[in-house]
């Protein structure tokens, strides 16, 4: 019975697979589009079309559904109509076959066939002869690779046996599209969805198949790695940790072509408009050239206007731009709202609703009106580097476990939000970005030669050194050789006060003179000389070095400690007598935790009963030698990194019909009817009035419906706040591990703000560290920009939009006008011309018609650590000027008055009006007529001058032909203004 049945569901399965692939055919020559999809566990669309179609497609709000082709489990299959469209200008071609990128891949050619008269290369696949039997397939799937026991019973299906691979993206999931014909689609069809077998290159779980109208062609992928790091992968089979290093390198390539897309858009754009007036303007010859404005620091000057080439049109509004007297401010009012309204009457988009303005803005916002403070003159410190941004500590090592244990010993010892930690590649370290802002270089393990000599010129100009078993020694004490001891080996040492330490010694100890090659502890004669022999060998006191030109440098050697199991120094110092430098060189592992030996017992409780006092040397070399800041012994010593915090509950704060309508759109995510909704990085636990709070942790946050902080005044924040959308709701939390975990995973409300008091884990731009200590005004915000707006057609420049806000926020008010506030590109906020206090960071996701953003922001306001605050500046300046009396500023009116300001110039932009915000924008930066060195096309190095930002935030530079050129940064995180380079695909 058993057999029958088989067979006859075999039979059934065959007929319906049968019937399907003929519908197929016969959808095709009827031009409809066939998508086969999945829907999430539980999930059930009734084959909504907006289900249906891809989110890829630009007429997916146009599709019907027509026909029911395929109902199995989750898995849908039918048809729609119209054809669904695809823009593939912003995808990535495939790279020659065979490849790893995205996926594996063969190649299109099959193993020769050989016969006694033919021995040729067969194509992999050979499709239709009859071009209107070709079409485009869209497949998407996820981008964690299946398990092994996942896919016992299935074979991944390989797409290039299928058709021609086109074009890819990855974002969310992947995205592929192939050229096939019917045959093929079919054949493709009944391998996965009609099988079951959703699982293709690289094991990557296949979630639909749509067939597609391709528009456009997409980047040259041969282009864009010209201008990106080497790819991480190098084989077909990668572990978990190098895949997610792949899809990171996947990620930067599609950044990649999505600028160049928008590049080329926007070149064809102003070809267009400059085609359109010169037709209406001169009739005899496209000869007129255009005004361009160059921007300047000095704010009561008028634009410089320049002939020069064509450029966007944008720019010619600002040279055109007529100034306006503003009315005169009461400037005795304590901490009014600022005053920046609209330049005219707008009509709000559906996306964003303006402030209603209480007076003409001026075009320059520097020409205050009689009886209001002026502003000042912006002006760039280019030789004061002291304080200006938050110093650096660079661990460079060619052991990711030695690298990882530096850092975790210095985040245990240095003092608190002073410091940022980063460690430092090979490719980093030649470039020399991060020679002006490093505190303190650490180098462990090997240094290639070339590298090493970039290290050691940089001690020798006074930068401070710490080298932890490294052989960058023979770059600075030649004469010092090492002598091989057991690896491994736990050696007795004495330095200053810590006398017969057991620590873990490296593999080689330092010996001035090559007394002996060799050492063995089994040695007695080794023993006995131990005992009878000088506490250390004597070691040449000083010594002269050439640095990288040329020139000479005198060092002072001195040996700090000795290990007393061969006598040999274990920790010597050289001082740059001329520069300061300093360079400590360690044979003994202090970096090493008594944790990696929990393999060997004996070690491990030695090294535990001394660890105290690995911390202790190490914080003591560090401050006394090298001049670094530490925290104090009983608080460093045997603490983990963020001990001490103590994590708390949220609130949730605003209107509660805008609270309870959040928490129902947010129902889908929600586990259960416990109001739990789990994120990668943070799990969220909305609480009402009956509801016992969980413990918040750095995991766990608990959010409060219905309760008010303490440390939070509700009233002088939504007194202060005067916005429609931005920042009504509000999420407080007193201590988070980053405001961005809350809302870079979840589609929330479009204004929704998270405004933290202290983070324990802040993010930067290419997820950086970011210092978050108490004082710092921080918040991240949600907004949501549908795709037929203005703003939306020119994303890139919201970050640039944000800063100017933020800055303006002061610089616009009637009081903190006279402050010294600016802006450095991209997204620097700028005291006093050289002090870095605030930043943001800009994450866009593409949803179907909208883009959600998430912005997270930080301004230093009452923290005078790590660099300086805004109300150090109010301090300073009414120290200066006494009659001024400028009030401290208070945290909730300041964050009030952010999102005014965002919410203001947003609107005004949504408008269609760019011409303010790029004439707002050049009178809050530091960079006008500002020399840079950018790096051509053809990697010729020249000098130029920047005269402002393109239509995506890119900067407009001029050089010394006249030529104009948009540079962008080239990846390094020192110095964005460094390492300028033009694009290799423009």
């Amino acid at each position: 019975m058993l057999t029958l049945y088989y067979v006859s569901a075999t039979l059934v399965q065959s007929w319906r697979i049968q019937r399907t692939c003929k519908k197929i055919t016969e959808q095709l020559a009827q031009s409809a589009s066939i998508a086969f999809y999945t829907l999430q566990p539980g999930g059930e669309d009734g084959f909504d079309a907006t289900f249906a179609s891809s989110e890829l497609c630009g007429n997916r709000n146009a599709a019907k559904v027509t026909d029911i082709l395929w109902l199995h489990g989750n898995q849908r299959g039918c048809c729609l109509h119209p054809v669904q469209t695809l823009q593939i200008t912003p995808w990535i071609s495939f790279p020659a076959a065979p490849s790893w990128l995205p996926f594996a891949y063969a190649s299109d050619t099959l193993s020769p066939v050989t016969t006694p008269t033919d021995n040729k290369l067969q194509p992999r696949v050979t499709l239709s002869t009859d071009s209107k039997q070709h079409l485009q397939l869209l497949l998407e799937a996820r981008l964690e690779p299946q398990g092994d026991a996942d896919s016992l019973e299935t074979l991944a299906v390989r797409l290039e046996d299928y058709g021609k691979l086109i074009a890819w993206k990855v974002d969310s999931h992947l995205a592929v599209l192939i050229e096939t014909d019917v045959q093929h689609f079919t054949q493709l069809l009944i391998m996965t969805f009609l099988q079951n077998n959703l699982c293709i290159n690289d094991k990557l779980p296949l979630i639909r198949i749509e067939s597609v109208l391709r528009e456009g062609n997409p980047q040259p992928f041969e282009l864009l790695t010209n201008h990106v790091k080497r790819q991480s992968r190098n084989s077909a089979e990668i572990g978990a940790e190098s895949w997610q290093k792949h899809l990171e390198d996947l990620r930067a390539l599609g950044v990649l072509a999505h600028q160049a897309n928008e590049f080329e858009q926007q070149k064809q754009r102003t070809e267009s408009k400059l085609g359109m007036r010169s037709m209406e303007q001169s009739p005899v010859g496209n000869t007129k050239a255009i005004a361009v404005v160059e921007p300047t620091t000095k704010a009561t000057s008028p634009a410089k206007v320049t002939a020069i080439k064509p450029l966007p049109s944008e720019l010619e509004k600002i040279a055109a731009s007529k100034a306006k007297p503003k009315p005169a401010e009461d400037s005795n009012k304590p901490i009014a709202a600022p005053s920046t309204p609209a330049p005219r009457k707008t009509t709000p988009t559906k996306t964003f609703v303006a402030v209603a303005p209480t007076s003409p803005p001026p075009v320059s916002a520097s020409q205050g009106a009689s009886g209001s403070r002026p502003r000042p003159i912006l002006r760039r410190n280019k030789d004061s580097l002291g304080e200006s941004k938050p110093l650096n500590v660079l661990v460079y090592s060619d052991s990711s476990s030695a690298r990882d244990s530096v850092i975790n010993t210095l985040e245990q010892l240095l003092e608190r939000d002073v410091y940022t930690v980063y460690a430092l590649t090979p490719q980093e370290a030649v470039k020399k970005f991060w020679l002006e802002q490093t505190a303190l270089l650490v180098v462990c393990g090997s240094v290639s030669t070339s590298v090493g000599q970039i290290l050691v010129d940089y001690f020798l100009h006074g930068g401070k050194v710490l080298s932890l078993c490294s052989d960058i020694l023979h770059f600075v004490l030649p004469n010092y050789r090492t002598a091989e001891v057991r690896e491994h080996e736990l050696v007795q040492f004495s330095y200053d006060k810590w006398q017969r330490v057991k620590m873990m010694h490296h593999i080689f100890c330092y010996q001035p003179s090559p007394v002996k090659k060799h050492f063995s502890s089994d040695s007695e004669e080794s023993t006995v000389a131990t005992h009878s022999r000088n506490p250390a060998l004597v070691c040449p006191r000083s010594m002269e070095m050439k640095d990288l030109i040329g020139h000479n440098h005198k060092l002072d050697v001195q040996v700090l400690g000795s290990e007393e199991t061969w006598n040999t120094p274990s920790i010597v110092l050289a001082n740059s007598l001329q520069s300061g430098g300093k360079a400590i060189f360690s044979q003994v592992h202090l970096e090493t935790s008594p944790s990696e030996f929990e393999f060997d017992e004996v070690k491990c409780s030695i090294l535990k009963q001394n660890e105290r006092t690995r911390l202790e040397i190490f914080a003591h070399l560090l401050r006394k030698y090298l001049d670094v800041d530490v925290q104090s012994t009983q608080t460093a010593a045997g603490a983990a990194p963020g001990a001490g915090i103590v994590y708390k509950q949220a609130y949730f704060l605003g209107r509660h019909e805008s609270k309870f309508e959040l928490l129902e759109k947010l129902g889908s995510r929600c586990s259960g009817s416990e109001n739990v909704i789990v994120t990668p990085k943070l799990t969220l636990k909305f609480c009402g009035r009956d509801d016992k709070p969980p413990t918040a942790s750095t995991n766990l946050l608990p959010i409060l419906i219905h309760s008010c902080p303490d440390d939070f005044s509700t009233v002088d924040y939504f007194d202060c706040l005067k916005t429609e959308h931005i920042g009504r709701l509000v999420i407080y939390a007193p201590v988070i591990s980053s405001s961005m975990n809350l809302i870079n995973d979840l589609e929330l409300m479009h204004g929704i703000v998270v405004l933290p008091l202290q983070q324990t884990a802040g993010m930067g731009r290419h997820n950086n560290q970011w210092l978050s200590p108490l004082g710092c005004a921080m918040f991240s915000t949600q907004l949501h920009i549908s795709m037929d707006t203005p703003l939306a057609q020119r994303l890139p420049l919201l970050q640039h939009i944000i800063g100017a806000a933020i800055v303006n926020t002061l610089r616009s008010h009637p009081q903190y006008r006279v402050l010294d506030i600016a802006l450095k590109w991209p997204n620097d906020i700028i005291a006093n011309g050289n002090n870095k206090i605030g930043g943001l960071v800009v994450n866009t996701i593409l949803q179907g018609s909208q883009a959600i953003v998430n912005i997270g922001s930080g301004i230093n306001l009452n923290n005078s650590k790590p660099t300086v605050c805004i109300n150090d500046v109010i301090t300073q300046y009414n120290n200066r000027h006494p009659a001024a009396n400028l009030p401290q500023l208070k945290y909730e009116q300041f964050m009030a008055f952010i999102f005014n300001e965002i919410e203001r110039i947003l609107a005004i932009v949504q408008n269609g009006h760019f011409d303010y915000f790029y004439n707002l924008y050049y009178d809050l930066w530091l960079h006008g007529e500002q020399s840079v060195r950018i790096c051509l096309k053809n990697d010729e190095e020249k000098d130029a001058t920047i005269v402002g930002i393109d239509d995506y935030g890119f900067l407009k530079v001029k050089l010394a032909s006249g030529e104009i050129e948009t540079v962008q940064p080239d990846g390094n995180s020192f110095d964005m203004l460094k390492g300028l380079i033009v694009p290799k695909y423009h």
